[in-house]
């Protein structure tokens, strides 16, 4: 069926985009801010600069807009996404053709590079560093994935780069320390992807792409999310005790019940026909969850010590 520009309405284009997915790096940028408010006090002679934040937060989100319709692309063209797949279906359902989606993903990389030279060019050479990297890492996320490096480059391109970025857009320098939230969110990040990755095993070997879910196997993978989802939670009891985080930051054990729970069922899906079937989304939706009651627990203890503004 040839695709036709004029047939999709508005929606169909938005939904192409798998908007669903935005928490994955938005929620970087916003727990990011969030925690160089509350530690801000501690650098003499710094301020956030608030508009700063927002245009990253809306590059990033252009960024991976554009690099779903780019990863979509290429599955489509290797084989990995097929009629009656559990994927996309916006090329193989013929809704959209080859051609719309890459120009489609181009745009949207263009949208956000032109943000980032905005950002550039109220900072400074470190922004156009990390704009970059995470430029390459979105052309080539397709081809990482395919040797097995999807899940490393998914926790440097919506984990430690956008939060590097984020605290030094708002502030003008590095705030290393930022780094910590990046290693609680990133991993239930990733283990969006590894719940895909280990769903679509059988259809990425039959394509000849190797993954990291598919190199260790459903078991281990298994495993694997458990500690993606549940680990986060070790590392912020540990710097709540060691005060390199704030009381407030408990509020994201509110999620535990839900991570518990979507642990579940990924060990019994794995009885099943499908395993990992629709754990992609139910992850993405913890991830959302957890990152909001974070980033919540951070301004409030920002709020309280009279450090948010």
């Amino acid at each position: 069926m040839q695709s036709n520009m004029k047939e999709k309405s508005l929606k169909e284009w938005f939904l192409a985009t798998r908007p669903w997915s935005l928490p994955a790096s938005s929620m970087a940028v916003i727990v990011a801010a969030l925690f160089v408010v509350w530690r801000i006090s501690s650098y003499e002679g710094l301020t956030m600069n608030w508009l700063n934040v927002g245009l990253a937060l809306l590059s990033i989100m252009f960024f991976q807009l554009g690099g779903n319709l780019m990863s979509d692309y290429h599955d489509f063209t290797h084989g990995v996404d097929k009629v009656g797949d559990e994927s996309v279906q916006i090329l193989t359902s013929g809704l959209f053709s080859k051609k719309e989606v890459l120009t489609y993903a181009f745009c949207l990389l263009g949208v956000a590079s032109a943000i980032g030279l905005v950002i550039l060019s109220r900072t400074g050479w470190p922004t156009l560093v990390i704009g970059v990297m995470g430029l390459l890492l979105a052309v080539c996320y397709s081809w990482l994935k395919y040797h097995a490096l999807g899940d490393i480059t998914i926790f440097l391109e919506y984990a430690i780069f956008p939060v590097l970025g984020t605290s030094y857009v708002a502030t003008g320098t590095w705030c290393l320390s930022s780094l910590l939230p990046a290693f609680i969110i990133g991993p239930v990040t990733v283990a969006i992807l590894h719940a895909n990755n280990a769903r679509d095993i059988p259809s990425d070997k039959a394509a000849g792409i190797r993954t990291w879910a598919m190199l260790i196997g459903l078991e281990a993978s298994r495993w694997v999310f458990v500690a993606e989802t549940l680990f986060p939670y070790l590392i912020i009891l540990v710097a709540i005790l060691s005060r390199a985080l704030p009381l407030g930051a408990a509020l994201a054990f509110l999620a535990l019940p839900k991570a518990m729970a979507l642990n579940k069922e990924v060990g019994s899906s794995l009885k099943g026909k499908v395993p990992f079937s629709g754990c992609d989304r139910k992850t993405a939706g913890l991830q959302l969850i957890f990152s909001l009651l974070f980033a919540a627990g951070l301004a409030l203890s920002a709020v309280v010590a009279q450090k948010a503004w």
